[in-house]
């Protein structure tokens, strides 16, 4: 094989890989065969839930997690409030790969059928170890109160991208930007509500 051949075999490899990689769509843990996104009226966003070990080191992240995922959920097409408080607020850590729908309904008002419950599990420094990015890891579960079981069950990771000079003038916003990524990386398991279309 000539190296002109050579070249333009490699390139069209590359081109074929990068033009697979952009129809890749992350699989949820856990998603319901009779999961439709067009009968899903609203969903209610309950309070987000920080299990980390030091939920004291940047308090803010459950909020930011908490204002990202409204704001992808209604981008995705589902209309979302957001509820204040629990209904019931849960007296131990919740292990949201494994708790049922009959666990979690009490946490909820009574009064939506679906909502969502998030959870924060980790914030750290990234893994080039530079202090200069951050890793934000969260879980989610959609339930269905009516029907008493759980929809959509999965868990997402996010990074900040920020270095360099840009993290001397956005103190803060390394852990934002990793929290936003992740609730959008959370979220995005989710069928697209956007125009009546159901993708996944």
């Amino acid at each position: 094989m000539n190296s002109r051949k050579s070249k333009a075999w490699t390139v069209s490899i590359v081109l074929g890989v990068l033009l697979a990689g952009c129809g890749f769509v992350r699989k949820p843990l856990v998603v319901d065969s009779t999961l439709n996104a067009a009968t899903i009226d609203e969903i209610v966003l309950l309070p987000v839930l920080d299990a980390r070990p030091d939920p004291t080191l940047h308090v803010q992240v459950a909020r930011n997690v908490g204002d990202a995922t409204l704001r992808w959920l209604r981008a995705r097409g589902y209309f979302t409030l957001s509820a204040e408080t629990f209904a019931q607020r849960p007296g131990t850590p919740l292990d949201l790969e494994m708790a049922t729908a009959q666990q979690l309904m009490p946490l909820a008002p009574k009064d939506a059928r679906y909502f969502m419950l998030v959870q924060v599990l980790g914030l750290n420094v990234g893994d080039d170890n530079t202090g200069n990015t951050y890793d934000a890891k969260l879980a989610g579960v959609l339930v269905d109160r009516a029907e008493s079981k759980i929809l959509w069950r999965d868990r997402a990771k996010g990074s900040s991208r920020l270095s360099g000079m840009l993290t001397v003038f956005s103190r803060g916003s390394r852990q934002y930007e990793a929290a936003v990524n992740a609730s959008r990386a959370l979220v995005e398991s989710l069928p697209d509500r956007r125009n009546g279309a159901e993708k996944r």
